[in-house]
């Protein structure tokens, strides 16, 4: 039996975005048990407020977007996995606009943070979803303007794992497999410093998006024709970071037992298992 946790004290961490590139500040602040995880914007009139979870989520395009009433949090995946890795149940995240603070690139700087203060047990169980039989979804992610399948499949296990297959034909990336059991020590061992990855070639088209707009290259795996831009942290650093992924993506369940197979799966299959695993969740 497990505990809910939160932090022993607040949080502030401030930094660039990923994608809109301007300054920002969060602060995470403890809360009481059975509360969850939930988001506020304190820029806004009202300082509304919307919890973590699959029905706030509005978009899925490059990051995890949620929000309410029109008003939106985004890229809030990396620090809804290092709750999830550290297990962690009840925080409040307050921000002054309307996308998280990069940190590194990866989960390791919020995590880092956040032992600095420490953890405090509270004086509930903690609630998880288990899966008792197999639930999966499939889909299509675009390489160009190929098609390629996509899987995700939720099956029964006393914790959480995940397996997950990257796959490329470029020849510097590869394809890439690791398997992973959550514990707080194997994930800032094994997944959270794992960063995202980027093309050369892609960079500009994103940035014509209004995308990718931070100037610090080294918070992501830049990958050119060639080689590699800058040092690995990881031999297999970008499959790593699909699981860092769907850890946050699937903490919008809260704590989860599963082993979750993958095979390039991204932010909208990874919303479209955790829907599934509700639907089977409820039907049983």
């Amino acid at each position: 039996m497990k505990y809910q946790k939160t932090i022993a004290a607040e949080v502030i961490i401030a930094g660039k975005a990923l994608h809109k590139g301007i300054l920002v500040t969060m602060r995470l602040l403890p809360q009481p048990a059975n509360t969850g995880i939930s988001f506020r914007r304190i820029d806004l009139p009202g300082k509304p407020q919307v919890k973590a979870e699959i029905s706030s989520v509005v978009d899925t395009k490059r990051s995890v977007t949620i929000g309410k009433d029109g008003w939106i949090i985004s890229t809030i995946e990396h620090l809804l996995a290092v709750f999830q890795g550290l297990e962690i149940d009840n925080v409040l995240v307050e921000v002054d606009g309307e996308e998280l603070p990069t940190g590194d690139g990866s989960g390791h700087y919020f995590a880092e943070q956040i032992l600095k203060v420490g953890l405090v047990d509270q004086d509930c169980l903690r609630n998880y979803t288990a899966i008792t039989e197999p639930t999966w979804v499939s889909g299509v992610v675009y390489k160009g303007n190929e098609p390629l399948k996509a899987t995700l499949v939720a099956l029964p296990s006393d914790q959480l794992e995940v397996s997950f297959t990257f796959t490329s034909d470029h020849k510097i990336t590869g394809t890439q497999y690791y398997h992973f059991m959550l514990s707080p020590d194997n994930f800032m061992r094994e997944i959270a410093s794992a960063r995202t990855i980027a093309f050369t070639k892609e960079i500009e088209y994103l940035r014509s998006q209004g995308l990718a707009q931070s100037d610090d290259i080294n918070c992501v795996v830049l990958v050119g024709e060639n080689g590699y831009e800058n040092e690995l942290r990881y031999p297999e650093e970008i499959v790593r970071h699909k699981i860092l992924d769907v850890l946050g993506d699937l903490y919008l369940l809260g704590p989860l037992k599963a082993h979750i197979v993958a095979v390039r799966s991204g932010h909208t299959l990874d919303l479209e298992l955790a829907k599934a695993i509700v639907a089977h969740t409820r039907a049983n």
